[in-house]
């Protein structure tokens, strides 16, 4: 059995970080990534398996820790009492989003290239987590304080969908547009206001 070289698989991903941001998923070649790594596609293989798994490899981890990030965050709201969550809904932890940006920016390398190859489902598989995560919340939320929102109809499944999935597409615009963070962390804030008052009306509150 061939041994592998200590290493060599942190270099096949800083490689392959270029190549696929250079070229896009589709065009990334695994002959050019093992050449500058200085090795063989036999090796990408054995590591990696194909192409997909080399590049989930650079991006599912950041991507489990965010979601999981914004699960705990969701948590630690919805454990509240029924009255202090509808008293505090539009102010608990105001920071979150902040620390979000924050997120974003040490991990900009990984979140570029989600954005750049979007010719694979991660990037779309990301933002889907992170909505179904918001309207499942969202409904947890209704429920908990008695919201009409829903019942009155101010709110439907396919409003508070497409409500969620404007929110968290348009906060990756900051990576689509090369933000610099203090500009990012303006735009969030603005797009925050927007998005709170707008629920603040649906939800009668």
């Amino acid at each position: 059995m061939a041994k592998r070289v200590e290493g060599r698989s942190d270099r096949l991903l800083e490689c392959a970080m270029s190549e696929f941001m250079e070229m896009g998923y589709q065009e990334a070649s695994l002959r050019v990534i093992a050449a500058k790594a200085d090795t063989t596609t036999g090796s990408i293989y054995t590591r990696f398996r194909d192409k997909e798994g080399l590049f989930r490899a650079l991006v599912d981890s950041t991507v489990e820790e965010l979601i999981q990030w914004m699960r705990d965050g969701n948590d630690s709201f919805a454990d509240r009492p029924a009255g202090e969550q509808r008293e505090t809904v539009f102010t608990y932890k105001p920071e979150i989003w902040e620390q979000l940006v924050d997120f974003i920016y040490a991990h900009w390398d990984v979140f570029r290239l989600l954005a750049r190859c979007t010719d694979i489902s991660c990037y779309e598989d990301m933002l889907k987590g992170m909505i179904d995560i918001e309207a499942a919340y969202t409904r947890r939320f209704l429920e908990a304080t008695g919201n009409d929102a829903m019942a009155s109809g101010r709110l439907t499944p396919m409003l508070l969908h497409m409500l969620s999935s404007a929110y968290y597409s348009g906060l990756f615009e900051i990576v689509h547009h090369d933000m610099k963070k203090d500009d990012a962390m303006s735009y969030v804030r603005q797009l925050r206001r927007f998005f709170t008052r707008g629920w603040a009306d649906l939800l009668g509150l």
